[in-house]
């Protein structure tokens, strides 16, 4: 039995004062983001999850009281968090549909930034799966197709994903 299951008091969830106070002080943090920060929806939300968890239990405790008395965090602390966020989930999945990468694989003619625009994963011989990117570029109001068939191991996936302006 763990500390908290064995706590003579019942767990009770997140009040709306609770989830109020914490939206609020999410959103400060992520204000303190520069524009073009560009954190992927999926990170943002997993890190709101986190933060939740986090101030709630600050809020129970009594130990939000700097950042309730306008004290903000350093600026990098939450970007460097996000960014390993992004980082080790992206490192399991690869880049998704519509994201930016940076292309670095044998044809050293193409290396640079491309969007990726299909990805097609197959079941190998031995179960494993293989995953192939369709990477292009934005020319014009469209996507053109630059390179495909890449591996994974020819790409690293940037923080941005595609929005149209």
């Amino acid at each position: 039995m763990t500390r908290i299951e064995s706590s003579a008091r019942r767990a009770v969830p997140a009040s709306e004062s609770e989830r109020e106070q914490m939206e609020t002080a999410f959103r400060a943090v992520l204000e303190q983001l520069e524009e073009g920060a560009g954190f992927p929806y999926g990170v943002r939300k997993v890190a709101r999850s986190l933060f939740e968890v986090g101030w709630i239990a600050g809020v129970r405790s009594g130990h939000t009281g700097m950042a309730l008395a306008d004290v903000p965090l350093p600026p990098h602390t939450f970007r460097t968090a996000l960014s390993r966020l992004a980082a080790a989930m992206n490192a399991e999945d690869g880049p998704g549909l519509g994201q930016l990468v940076s292309y670095h694989g044998s044809q050293e003619r193409a290396h640079g930034r491309y969007w990726v625009t299909r990805v097609d994963r197959q079941l190998g011989l031995h179960g494993r799966e293989s995953v192939l990117y369709r990477l292009s570029e934005y020319r014009d109001g469209e996507f053109v197709t630059a390179l495909s068939g890449v591996h994974g191991w020819s790409v690293t996936a940037l923080p941005q994903h595609w929005q149209r302006a």
